[in-house]
């Protein structure tokens, strides 16, 4: 399995990222984000360039702070990060960057 170990650079809706397999890609969410075609979605909180370039890795995928409320187990409402599957992001990824050595 692939995860993403760290954010490289962020330009816009494009991630670089390097993988655990030592490789570079860029991820580019653009069109996944576009798409979205519910408005109360939580992606589509990260239309927002300021809140897109808040994106944290967490050494396995990225992710966004206090983006989503969830009903914990006591019933109240809680704050919680919106992130993407490292599995979606590796077929996002742009696999034609250099591998680090």
């Amino acid at each position: 399995m692939k995860w993403i170990e760290e954010i490289i650079n962020i330009n816009n809706f494009q991630i670089k990222t390097l993988w655990n397999d030592g490789v570079i890609r860029e991820i580019d969410l653009t069109n996944y984000l576009v798409e979205q075609t519910n408005p109360n979605a939580s992606y589509t909180q990260l239309l927002d360039q300021t809140v897109f370039n808040n994106v944290k890795c967490d050494g396995t995928t990225l992710y966004w702070e206090n983006l989503i409320d969830y009903q914990d187990i006591d019933g109240t409402t809680k704050k919680g990060d919106l992130d993407f599957s490292p599995e979606l992001l590796f077929e996002l990824a742009n696999t034609s960057l250099k591998k680090v050595i």
